[in-house]
């Protein structure tokens, strides 16, 4: 029975093919080698790899059992030992963390090493209901309620290999028995009968204190976990489609998201697109708590353009505009494939028949019109924001491509004079405030003719006696 049911597991939940190697973790303990005894028996080619964490005398005796059976099965074996405890201070990890973390970097590496189609683990349905109220206990959301999958990709440690727990259905009673068959003596880790540990103490203590409530209660919590983790995977669903349609562009160090789409979302559905950009950023981040995305949702409601906070794992959230940006410390905040300069300093000459490079693919190019409008000053009106009428009989060619300079003021059209400082115009058209220095002006003489895509100026525009008119057009393409 055991057999049959593991071989369900394994192809069915696990998705696991006999044509590739599998990777098994075996620390020597009983779960582990019921994992490998079985796998081997229905066929499935494996490579055993072992980790020590020198915590305790008898670990290296117990990786020496491991790589005996490696040896009398004629497995490939890999094997590291590394000093956890120095580790997690290093790291500033807890020991259980800083296990978990060496554990699975080496079997992943080892996993590519041997082009492995998986890793597989020993965890069965006792740690999934010690993992499900350890979770309960903090706090966790659905995410933590939901335990421990057959199958799951950690894109932390690898994006292509799954990590696969084929003996998530199984009983701790079921596997010793299976074991027993087999006349096997496994290594028993006496730190797991240690108190102090965190998941110890869950096991020992406050299980069989519930138990007392509920009988049936480790049965009843697996029930609930495999619940909640087929509504989640559901959920993942309809989140991934919600953040595909609150995305604007996303890139290796940041995410921009469409704000006001963004905010008439459901709240639930806030936090799930909230909670994918940032594992998509950070995706060595294991816990994203509650607070965080809190705090995200808050700042998302209320924020001004321009205004930004440090999020969670050195990652920044910022409004621009209507954007709002995820993105990490190093990141710069993006241009939005704007017509921008290359730097603030950057000047360049345009004339007659020439063009001037701007970022993404933008140009500028001027011609003068072959023939005056009928209605020029009518006409002038319709023209479209990438393109601007002046008098040419007023500029004086070649004009200049530049940023603007601090303080800076010209005379915008339809003000009859009056001057505007450019910062006033950066305000008034929503310019974010990191691109302003990159805005491509056109300047004749000193004066500017048109803050380009934005506003022209009065100094220079076209009037009834205009003879011949400059028409200065902003394009991105081929030219």
């Amino acid at each position: 029975m055991f057999l049959e049911n593991l071989a369900k597991a394994a192809s069915i939940q696990c998705g696991l093919q006999q044509e590739a190697p599998i990777l098994v973790g075996v620390s020597g303990g009983a779960d582990s080698l019921a994992l490998l005894f079985g796998l081997e028996a229905l066929g499935y080619p494996l490579v055993i790899a072992h980790v020590d964490h020198a915590l305790r005398p008898e670990s290296r005796a117990e990786a020496d059992f491991v790589k005996n059976i490696a040896t009398l099965q004629g497995r490939e074996f890999f094997s590291q030992r590394i000093d956890v405890g120095e580790f997690a201070q290093n790291e500033r990890l807890s020991i259980e963390e800083a296990a978990r973390e060496v554990r699975y970097r080496f079997l992943f590496e080892q996993a590519r090493q041997q082009r492995c189609q998986a890793v597989a683990v020993g965890h069965h349905a006792d740690d999934q209901v010690e993992t499900v109220l350890m979770h309960l206990l903090r706090g966790s959301a659905l995410s933590g309620l939901r335990g421990m999958a057959f199958w799951r990709l950690m894109p932390q440690w690898d994006a292509q290999i799954p990590l696969v727990r084929p003996l998530l259905g199984f009983w701790r009673e079921e596997i010793e028995a299976y074991v027993n068959s087999l006349s096997l003596t496994p290594c028993v880790d006496l730190s797991n009968l240690d108190t102090t540990f965190y998941r110890n103490r869950l096991r020992q203590e406050l299980i069989p204190e519930l138990e007392t409530y509920n009988p049936r209660l480790k049965v009843v919590i697996r029930r609930m976990a495999e619940v909640l983790n087929e509504e989640a995977n559901w959920m993942d669903q309809l989140s991934l489609q919600g953040y595909q349609e609150c995305l604007s562009k996303e890139a290796e160090d940041w995410i921009e998201i469409k704000l006001s789409h963004f905010l008439k979302q459901p709240k639930a559905l806030q936090r799930r697109v909230l909670r994918h950009a940032i594992e998509k950023l950070q995706p060595d981040l294991r816990d994203i708590g509650f607070d965080a995305i809190n705090r995200g949702l808050n700042f998302a409601c209320g924020a001004n353009s321009g205004d930004q906070i440090d999020l969670i794992a050195r990652l920044n959230l910022v409004v621009v505009g209507d954007v709002l940006i995820i993105k990490t410390w190093s990141a710069e905040l993006p241009d939005f494939d704007m017509p921008l300069l290359t730097e603030p300093s950057y000047q360049a000459a345009l004339d007659i028949e020439k063009h001037v490079k701007l970022r993404h693919g933008w140009w500028l190019e001027a011609d003068i019109l072959e023939e005056i409008p009928a209605e020029p000053l009518k006409d002038v009106k319709n023209i479209p924001t990438d393109e601007v009428w002046l008098d040419y009989d007023h500029v004086t060619t070649p004009m200049t491509v530049r940023g603007p300079a601090e303080g800076e003021r010209f005379q915008p059209l339809g003000m009859d004079g009056h001057s505007q400082s450019l910062q006033d115009l950066f305000v008034n058209q929503k310019v974010p405030a990191h691109l302003r220095p990159f805005w491509p002006l056109v300047v004749s003489e000193g004066r500017i003719a048109w803050v380009v895509g934005l506003r022209p100026s009065e100094a220079f525009k076209i009037a009834e006696n205009t003879q011949r008119i400059l028409r200065i057009k902003l394009k991105k393409g081929d030219h």
